[in-house]
């Protein structure tokens, strides 16, 4: 089930779904790249890389310290900034990932709802004739996990890939206008799973705060968006 938010996300959730995003255009840069598509591989990239450092800007701070009153209404005042950049960021991406999912299809050959990940449950469909099972058709694109998981997200998280690129069909698309939505609430920023996750993250890293800290909060320190760099 996607991830749904009907309050105000904390600066955490906007650094997960970033996160998510810079996996995924990053991938989608390498794909334009491989396929002679050199311009649209840098704009991908070049997405990406505002995607992280916009990020990066709350979180550095963060690691620098915030003991004092005045270094957390910083970090405070930095997340929020970030937040506002990343609702721009994300508001024109939607407007462009339907046609940056459509080329990505049209140069591979492929359809995005063909990419799902093999469903390992699902049953073999027996021919009637022979009584044997029936081979199915190998997909396009399905030796590379980069694709299933550009379309589908990770096998774990599969409402984190850009699918069609459009709102309706769900996945990030979904989840990033689910975000702006909840911008426009007059709630306050509570703290949701995904932010414990980055919190995890970024405590792994070294980032934001110690191991020590996130553990007594309970808080596993292995999670991580997933999916292909």
């Amino acid at each position: 089930m996607a991830q749904s938010y009907s309050q105000k996300a904390p600066f955490n959730d906007w650094w997960y779904w970033s996160e998510c995003l810079v996996k995924r255009l990053r991938t989608m840069g390498e794909l334009y790249r491989e396929n002679g598509e050199l311009e649209r591989g840098e704009q991908a990239t070049g997405w990406a890389k505002r995607l992280k450092d916009n990020c990066m800007t709350p979180v550095v701070a963060a690691r620098k310290g915030m003991k004092t009153d005045e270094q957390k209404a910083e970090v405070k005042k930095l997340e929020e900034d970030a937040i506002f950049s990343a609702a721009e960021m994300f508001r024109e991406l939607l407007v462009n990932l339907p046609f940056m999912s459509s080329a990505v299809q049209d140069f591979l050959g492929v359809k995005w709802q063909d990419c799902k990940w093999e469903d390992e449950k699902e049953e073999e469909e027996i021919d009637e004739d022979t009584g044997l099972p029936i081979r199915k058709k190998k997909k396009k694109g399905s030796g590379d996990q980069r694709i299933t998981e550009l379309f589908w997200g990770p096998k774990a998280r599969q409402d984190e890939g850009i699918r069609s690129g459009k709102v309706e069909d769900g996945g990030l698309p979904g989840i990033l206008m689910n975000l702006l939505m909840a911008e426009k609430t007059t709630s306050s920023r509570s703290p949701t799973e995904y932010g414990q996750a980055m919190l995890a993250s970024a405590a792994q890293s070294g980032l934001a705060t110690t191991m020590g800290q996130m553990e007594r909060m309970g808080v596993q320190v292995n999670f991580k968006p997933g999916g292909s760099i």
